[in-house]
């Protein structure tokens, strides 16, 4: 709920419900359960662009681009294993699908395709209590420009 909030908040001219949001959301994310619990879920920009597309797609907006896509796999390759510090790596991913690669529809993409990795790799899924919303964003943008420190980002802090 709290995602689909915020994705309201952020359409120049909502021609939806937060509710409608929500349940476009809900089967995007029943989508990526089923292939997170098959082990579908790759880190590769191909498979993030394919889910952020189709978010725009429940959206109805144009399909998006992944931008800085070498940067994606440097990133990948400096983060390590996501077994080794799954909470670290997570959070990581997350505020750097957030500021750097992705130009719409950021955060439930981000939201949704971490939390698949995170299923897929055994852990619990990040949940975000909507009165703690303006703390979870208040962290989010501090993960951002100019720092860029996803290390300080721990998305579970808001359930």
């Amino acid at each position: 709920m709290a995602i689909a909030v915020c994705e309201y908040h952020q359409m120049r001219e909502p021609t939806m419900s937060v509710f409608e949001i929500c349940d476009r959301l809900r089967t995007i994310w029943d989508a990526t359960t089923l292939e997170a619990q098959g082990r579908r879920l790759t880190l590769d920009a191909v498979a993030i662009l394919a889910l952020n597309n189709r978010v725009a797609a429940a959206f109805g907006a144009n399909p998006g681009i992944f931008q800085k896509q070498d940067d994606w796999q440097i990133f990948l390759d400096e983060c390590g294993d996501i077994d080794d510090d799954p909470r670290h790596v997570c959070s990581w991913m997350f505020s750097s699908l957030y500021w750097k690669h992705l130009p719409q529809f950021r955060l439930a993409t981000a939201w949704i395709f971490v939390n698949g990795i995170r299923l897929q790799h055994g852990l619990v899924g990040y949940r975000l209590s909507l009165n703690k919303l303006g703390p979870f964003l208040e962290s989010l943008s501090g993960s951002g420009p100019s720092l860029f420190d996803g290390q300080t980002f721990y998305p579970e802090d808001y359930a």
